[in-house]
């Protein structure tokens, strides 16, 4: 998969399955909110203050005896802003939003910690050099608009870059095996929603893919839950 595509498929997620995981909402009323929100917004820039800032040295969490600080917290915070405004989320609880990236952060400390202890680790050549492929692939105009629009400097990117590659090797340890039956149960999911979509030996590397991806999240998101049940978690912010 594309690293940039997984760089933003893992913010998304996270802030998805936080901000929109309450299975008690009614859907109906739950879309006519955020079509409100979503015009609301529209109307107005989105705004990251000062104030919602930390100064670099500002401690915001101890996981397992690593200290998160400010230097850590403000790119993850703005782009949880951003990404949940441009979803069409509600982006005036700033509590909700800080509280939500110090989840962010603390998970990906776990997963980063656990992932040196068995050997897996990225250098930053090595996300340079895949940082220099995704900007050859495309164009720095357009490259630039990314960064704009989740309010990221190309170095918060780029230690980013190197958390996702991380996260894909790591994952990449799981058992995600697909059957047969699965990837062909899927596709006529898929049928049965687009009678014009091609052969299955067309697309069936492409929904392998998808079904892989979603198991490794599925037990991503397992793995992480175990990781705090052992875990020494401080929140200091």
């Amino acid at each position: 998969m594309n690293k940039l595509l997984m760089l933003l498929i893992t913010i998304t997620v996270a802030i998805t399955l936080a901000a929109c995981g309450n299975d008690d909402t009614d859907t109906e009323e739950s879309e006519k909110k955020s079509e409100a929100t979503t015009s609301e917004q529209a109307q107005q820039e989105l705004e990251i203050t000062e104030e919602e800032k930390l100064a670099e040295d500002t401690s915001v969490a101890i996981v397992n005896g690593e200290e998160i600080n400010g230097t850590d917290y403000n790119p993850i915070y703005s782009q949880v802003k951003s990404t949940m405004y441009q979803y069409g989320q509600d982006v005036s609880d700033l509590n909700m939003i800080k509280n939500q990236t110090v989840d962010i952060l603390i998970d990906q400390a776990l997963v980063k910690q656990d992932a040196e202890a068995k050997g897996i680790e990225v250098t930053e050549e090595e996300a340079q050099e895949e940082l220099n492929t995704i900007k050859e692939s495309g164009n720095e105009e357009d490259f630039a608009a990314l960064l704009e629009q989740y309010n990221m400097t190309e170095e918060d990117f780029k230690k980013q870059l190197m958390d996702d590659l991380l996260t894909i090797q790591y994952v990449e340890e799981f058992d995600a095996t697909v059957s047969d039956e699965e990837i062909q149960e899927y596709y006529d999911q898929l049928k049965e929603q687009n009678e014009e979509i091609g052969e299955l030996e067309e697309v069936e590397e492409q929904i392998r893919e998808i079904l892989v991806n979603e198991k490794q999240s599925e037990q991503l998101r397992a793995k992480v839950e175990e990781l705090k049940e052992g875990a020494e978690i401080e929140t200091v912010l």
